[in-house]
């Protein structure tokens, strides 16, 4: 099946001026074309080409360019599944939401989201279908990728209030635009490591940063510690004075190149560095995929590494995307393809690395129990101090009102106790925020380009100040432009509780999963009253704020390190299999 188009014949008779038609409208409607057959949902999936006609030509008798529409569908169409495939009966538990404000209204996304437009809508007018995505060892992202290749609609028509960790067991709230729970709900049987359910109908999108909480249950085995009583003690000790509140590693990344090291590229304008450094290889990538890798980093061969590239690797297909559509050496116009969230992703992980090394110095400096003069308070039991999605980017009435209401703590403060550690805040850089004001002994100089953030910022060659006092080379990523946001240094876990459980067999489960519980698997014998044996856990359940690391948490109790490799090494030690999801390293964080 196929249908001709003025393509080439028509662009280059525009560039010689023979027609009176711009190339740029020969370009879009041929993009527009080819969308349509890819992306309009009524078709079944579909794949085009730009190909040269056999027998079809010009007036001048050149041949010219169609358009090949192929079907792209694996054997013949399966009939409808009417039972709707398993599905979930609630949206809570070991890394789930505790839920999300309110949210205005999302905007129309067209005929070529995905949308059930020209059927009957069960949500009436309620134009999303609100579910629970309950996931194994898969992040958020690839599964939101997944749903969109199994509906054919674009990545838009979801949207999440935050992200999950791969490496748990997870539930979270997704939203979709006007997709039915029915269709939704038949994907089920197709899905591998994942599933949705407890569907609704509503009138609000969820948007990144309405995220209230996550509740956290994780499991610690083989403790080491001599006695019960330094176990407990530990816990007690955590839920009294609870943890620094630095970001988990997550929020960098476990690829080959940090995030932040993106962010830092991109903030000093070097877009083809930045380009380079998110297409490098990761380990444990399909072959395919990094055979995509190869042939752009090492032959510049976009349109084979677009051809072989992974369609959930979203910033790695936009990129070339982009580099086909607006040129090999438009590297800008690559890098502004990638969905706006994920995007200013890396500006916001350069943010949080620079807020971790001040957060280290202020700490080392002052420790972790007071007050001292300088610092910046946010009352907790505030109006402003509601916690929020500290990423830097957050606005609005809220966020413009807690930036007010930051403090610089006096020396007579300090000294009268006013104020405690729980209060103490530093900024995620930003246009409208300040730095804190330390006094040294043997230095009388309080001003914030001493600080931390300047020092790093400087050597990474990254300006805090203001855009109009930068390069026009910078002018498309800049700290300056984000508002800016603080974050507290401490904080304690809500509700933690724990309890210790006996167990003899290593590998034996200690915990039982909303999917697992809803498909009546049995209780583990561990968490039955009376079990005994010779190995010892403790299981932990708590609630955080959004954007705090529950790894940061388990990080404070044990005292041990939180990076991939050093639990790697522990895993290969002990001889388990990798990727235990009740395992300490394993737990989610928003």
């Amino acid at each position: 099946m196929c249908g001709t188009f003025l393509g080439e014949q028509s662009h280059r008779k525009s560039k010689q001026g023979e027609t009176g038609v711009p190339a740029s409208y020969f370009t879009l409607l041929v993009q527009a074309v080819h969308n349509f057959f890819k992306q309009y949902s009524p078709l079944p999936k579909l794949g085009t080409s730009t190909v040269t006609g056999s027998g079809v030509s010009d007036y001048g008798g050149k041949p010219m360019s169609v358009i090949k529409v192929t079907y792209e569908g694996r054997g013949q169409k399966r009939k409808r599944d009417d039972r709707g495939g398993r599905g979930l009966d609630k949206s809570a538990g070991r890394g789930s939401d505790t839920g999300g404000k309110g949210a205005k209204e999302g905007p129309s996304k067209g005929i070529d989201a995905g949308g059930q437009w020209g059927r009957d809508w069960p949500g009436g007018p309620r134009k999303y279908c609100k579910f629970a995505l309950a996931k194994t060892n898969m992040d958020t992202q690839q599964c939101i990728g997944l749903l969109t290749s199994l509906i054919h609609c674009k990545r838009g028509v979801f949207a999440t209030a935050g992200t999950k960790d791969k490496r748990a067991v997870t539930v979270q709230s997704v939203t979709a635009f006007k997709v039915s729970a029915e269709r939704l709900a038949a994907l089920n049987p197709r899905l591998y490591n994942f599933q949705v359910g407890n569907f609704d109908y509503t009138d609000e999108e969820l948007h990144l940063g309405q995220l209230q909480g996550n509740q956290f249950q994780i499991t610690l085995r083989e403790l080491k510690a001599a006695t019960r009583y330094q176990i407990e003690a530990a816990a007690a000790a955590l839920k009294e004075g609870g943890f620094i509140n630095y970001y988990g590693l997550q929020r960098f990344g476990s690829g080959s190149v940090p995030t932040h090291k993106v962010g830092a590229t991109l903030l000093r304008g070097r877009y083809e560095e930045a380009v380079r450094l998110i297409m490098q290889p990761r380990d444990g990538e399909r072959e395919e995929t990094a055979e995509a890798r190869r042939l752009y980093l090492e032959k510049g061969d976009v349109t084979g590494a677009l051809s072989k590239m992974q369609r959930h690797l979203t910033a790695e297909r936009a990129i070339l995307e982009g580099l086909s559509h607006s040129g090999k050496d438009n590297f800008l116009a690559a890098l502004m393809r990638i969905p706006h969230g994920l995007r200013t992703m890396y500006v916001h992980a350069y943010q949080s690395y620079l807020w971790n090394a001040a957060t280290s110095e202020r700490c080392l400096k002052h420790g972790t129990k007071s007050v001292v003069q300088g610092d910046l308070v946010l009352p907790v039991d505030s109006p402003q101090a509601e916690e929020h999605h500290a990423n830097g980017a957050t606005g609005g009435e809220r966020s413009s009102t807690r930036r007010a209401a930051v403090h610089v703590v006096t020396a007579e403060e300090a000294c009268s106790g006013v104020y405690s550690i729980q209060d103490v805040v530093l900024p995620l850089p930003g246009g409208q925020i300040q730095y804190p004001e330390y006094k040294e002994a043997e230095d009388h100089d309080t001003s914030h380009q001493n600080s931390i953030y300047h020092r790093l910022a400087a050597a990474d060659n990254v300006s805090l100040e203001p855009a109009s006092a930068m390069s026009d080379n910078n002018q498309a990523f800049s700290l300056h432009a984000l508002s800016g946001d603080y974050r507290r240094i401490v904080v304690k876990p809500q509700g933690l509780t724990w309890k210790l459980l006996e167990y003899s067999n290593p590998d034996e489960p200690l915990a039982v999963s909303e999917l697992e519980q809803l498909s009546g698997d049995k209780e583990p014998a561990a968490l039955q009253e009376g079990a005994t044996g010779d190995l010892l856990a403790l299981q932990l359940t708590f609630q955080l704020a959004p954007s705090c690391y529950a790894t940061m948490l388990i990080r404070e109790l044990t005292k041990m390190a939180t990076s991939t490799a050093f639990h790697k090494n522990l895993t290969q030690k002990s001889g388990e299999a990798e990727c235990a999801p009740a395992d300490m390293s394993e737990d989610s964080a928003n």
